[in-house]
C-alpha cells in the first residue's frame, strides 16, 4: 500500500476528485454543533499535517503529537501537528509550517495528496483542514516542549486493523465552562447561540450533580496506552476508509 507512484496518484485523485468522501464513524455522542453541523462564520481556520512516511521496521507510519497538560486547549490529547492559518497562507503552507514548529524538522514532502473533510472543533472554535502528504522518513524529531510532550508513531497497519475490526467505545468527559452574561460586553450579540448552548449544558449537567461538565461516550483508538478521539480520530478514520476503498 502506498509504495508505487500509481497508488499515490490514486489517493490524490480520490481526495481531489470532487466525489464525497466517506463519512467518519468516530463521531462522539452529543456532537451536533461540534463535529457535526456548520462552524461559526467567525471560527478560526486551522490546518493539520496528516503525513505518512515509510519506516523500515514499522512500514508506513503516521506521526502524531501528545499535547502537554499545561496547554489551554486539548491538554493531554493526541493530535496532528497543525495550527492556525495565518494571513496569506494556503492550508498546506500553514500545516507544514506548524509541522516544522512543533516537531523541529521540515516535512520533506514527496507527494501532496489533497485534503480530507474539514472538522469543526467546538472546544477551541477551530475549523480544521487536514492536509494529506507523503514525506521522507525523518532522521529524528526535535519537538518543541511547549507544544509537544511526546511524538507518537502510529503504524498505518495498526490503524487499518482497528478500522476493520471495529473501535472500542469508552466514556470521555468534556469540560466546558459556562460564561456569565456581561451587560457591558457585545458577546451576547455576537454569539447568542453559544450562550444559549452553554447555559443549557449547565442546566442539564446540574441534574446529575456535576457542574460545568458534560459526560458523553465516544469511540476511541488506543495506541501505546494513549486514547485517540475527537477530531483526530475522525480524521484518521476517514483516511483509513479512503485507503480501504483503494485496496
Amino acid at each position: 500500500m502506498l509504495v508505487s507512484r500509481t497508488a499515490i496518484e490514486r489517493i490524490s485523485s480520490r481526495l481531489c476528485g470532487g466525489m464525497p468522501l466517506p463519512r467518519p464513524r468516530m463521531v462522539p455522542e452529543l456532537s451536533y454543533g461540534r463535529h457535526r453541523g456548520p462552524a461559526r462564520p467567525q471560527s478560526r481556520i486551522a490546518a493539520v499535517a496528516v503525513t505518512l512516511y515509510h519506516c523500515p521496521k514499522q512500514g508506513w507510519v503516521i506521526p502524531l503529537t501528545l499535547r502537554p497538560q499545561s496547554l489551554q486547549h486539548h491538554a493531554g490529547q493526541v493530535c496532528f501537528p497543525g495550527g492556525r492559518v495565518e494571513a496569506g497562507e494556503t492550508m498546506s503552507e500553514a500545516a507544514f509550517r506548524e509541522f516544522r514548529e512543533e516537531l523541529g524538522v521540515d516535512a520533506k514532502v514527496t507527494a501532496s495528496c489533497g485534503q480530507l473533510s474539514p472538522q469543526y472543533v467546538y472546544a477551541s472554535d477551530n475549523l480544521v483542514h487536514p492536509v494529506v502528504a507523503i514525506i521522507e522518513h525523518p532522521d529524528s524529531w526535535n519537538p518543541d516542549p511547549v507544544e509537544v510532550a511526546q511524538v507518537i508513531s502510529l503504524p498505518l497497519a495498526r490503524l487499518m486493523q482497528l478500522a476493520t475490526d471495529g473501535y472500542a467505545r469508552n466514556s470521555r468527559v468534556w469540560h466546558q465552562p459556562v460564561p456569565e452574561k456581561d451587560p457591558n460586553s457585545d458577546l451576547n450579540d455576537q454569539q447568542p447561540h453559544l450562550i444559549k448552548q452553554h447555559h443549557l449544558v449547565k442546566r442539564v449537567v446540574a441534574e446529575t450533580g456535576e457542574v460545568d461538565q458534560l459526560r458523553f461516550r465516544t469511540p476511541v483508538v488506543t495506541h501505546q496506552g494513549h486514547p485517540i478521539w475527537g477530531a483526530t480520530a475522525l480524521i484518521l478514520d476517514q483516511l483509513a476508509q479512503v485507503l480501504h476503498e483503494l485496496g
